[in-house]
């Protein structure tokens, strides 16, 4: 397979023109936070920091899940690739933004039932079986960072996922996008699938749970003594 051919099919690209804006957003989170640690803690700074890393870890990938969630979902298809264009000055324009309709496309486990009928060429099925498989993958952090930064049930994590991504696809008409059941569906897949990871990671490494955890309200609300 051509090597474009397999960046454009896992959508690779976008996350390569994103890296800036999350390279950014990353740093600029991690400085405020260092400072606010630094003002809270001041002698014990670098021990807090040291025993909450983990927990600081936790919350940057979250971070970067949520920056890349909505400038994937909540921007006109190839605004970046455009907006970067005009950055470097190669273009100055910029993709029409145009109001569409809530679509329903049948989601992958009908599509070898629907192969079957000859209604799908198999060139049709490998992208969508993809673009399904990468829903269910977008929301796989989110299920597995809240049950530790906001110990989180199943229930709750789950509700979480759906929300969240109705009302992305409930948004994406009004930015001339498509909003799709099948990525609500799959997406809240993906919120459930990180919870069963965390459940998982928490059975064989509990005490990584345990420090993952062990954030800075912790020491600032004296639950745990800075010298333990």
């Amino acid at each position: 397979m051509d090597l474009r051919r397999l960046i454009s099919l896992l959508g690779i690209g976008s996350i390569t023109e994103l890296f800036p804006i999350i390279a950014l957003t990353l740093i600029i989170y991690w400085l405020i936070r260092r400072k606010n640690h630094k003002r809270l803690f001041g002698a014990d700074f670098a021990e807090v920091r040291r025993k909450i890393r983990l927990n600081e870890i936790i919350w940057l990938i979250l971070l970067c899940w949520f920056v890349l969630t909505v400038c994937i979902t909540l921007t006109p298809t190839n605004f970046w690739y455009q907006f970067w264009r005009m950055v470097t000055f190669r273009s100055f324009s910029f993709p029409a933004v145009e109001f569409h309709q809530w679509r329903y496309i049948p989601i992958w486990w009908t599509y070898f039932v629907t192969y079957s009928g000859h209604h799908l060429s198999r060139s049709m099925i490998l992208p969508e079986i993809i673009d399904q498989a990468e829903n269910i993958a977008l929301f796989v952090p989110l299920g597995f960072a809240l049950p530790i930064i906001k110990k989180a049930d199943l229930a709750k994590t789950v509700l979480t996922a759906f929300i969240f991504t109705f009302v992305i696809e409930f948004v994406q008409p009004f930015i001339g996008r498509n909003g799709s059941i099948d990525d609500v569906i799959c997406n809240t897949l993906g919120g459930a699938a990180g919870y069963l990871l965390y459940l998982l990671i928490k059975a064989v490494f509990p005490n990584f749970i345990k420090k993952c955890r062990l954030s800075a309200k912790d020491f600032q609300n004296n639950n745990i003594n800075i010298s333990e």
